[in-house]
């Protein structure tokens, strides 16, 4: 009889540390569970754009007879297209599309009078352009950046000691103008190169210099990404 009450303290004593068990199983179920859908939801929280950019362009439709959907880039590109096109035909712009983004170059002659980094009144109409199509994209944030490019002649003046700040300014004061245009400042950037990144070289072979060669390394890019 006293083996039986014991046997039987055992049993329900057992049966207490499984029933504790299977709530801690369960309870570690949750956890997980909660731990999954939380970062499923981060995961989507925020978008690829790259990405998205990919999967959009890799879609077709045949609605319309349209064989593919337009990529933000793309529409952007065509708008660019469509506002630049007097600049285009007269060499002072050019716009590309690649992987990278869409990329800008303006000529310098174009834009400044030599050794000035303010850019003329022309250089702000386009401007103007390029910003209307760069918001007619509002749902998509687009970074900008701005680089501006000199030849290899020497720079010396009081306010521009060098090509590195002639460069630099330039760029920065198309980032302002931009930021008066309503464009975020914290998608924007301003990187002057001097003649550390020409197109094409500024001499030939012997060290002459190549007068049309300078002035295609005269320029400003800008990239949209």
């Amino acid at each position: 009889m006293a083996l039986n009450q014991h046997h039987n303290r055992y049993r329900v004593h057992e049966g207490s540390e499984h029933a504790e068990e299977d709530w801690l199983i369960s309870y570690a179920d949750m956890v997980t569970l909660l731990m999954c859908f939380f970062l499923a939801m981060a995961s989507i929280s925020k978008v690829d754009m790259g990405l998205f950019e990919q999967m959009k362009k890799g879609l077709r439709s045949d609605v319309g007879k349209q064989k593919e959907v337009k990529t933000p880039l793309a529409e952007i590109k065509h708008d660019l297209d469509s506002l630049l096109a007097e600049e285009k035909k007269a060499g002072n712009v050019s716009v590309a599309k690649g992987p990278e983004g869409i990329v800008m170059e303006f000529s310098s002659s174009a834009f400044y009078q030599v050794g000035k980094a303010e850019f003329n009144p022309e250089a702000g109409l386009i401007l103007e352009k390029v910003t209307s199509a760069i918001k007619g994209i509002s749902y998509y944030k687009f970074q900008i950046d701005i680089e501006g490019h000199t030849d290899n002649v020497p720079m010396k003046s009081l306010q521009f000691p060098s090509n590195w700040e002639l460069s630099v300014n330039r760029a920065t004061n198309i980032v302002k103008f931009l930021i008066t245009q309503g464009i975020g400042a914290d998608r924007l950037k301003a990187a002057g190169y001097a003649d550390t990144k020409p197109k094409v070289p500024n001499m030939d072979s012997l060290g002459v210099a190549l007068p049309e060669n300078q002035a295609r390394n005269r320029r400003i890019v800008l990239r949209i990404h």
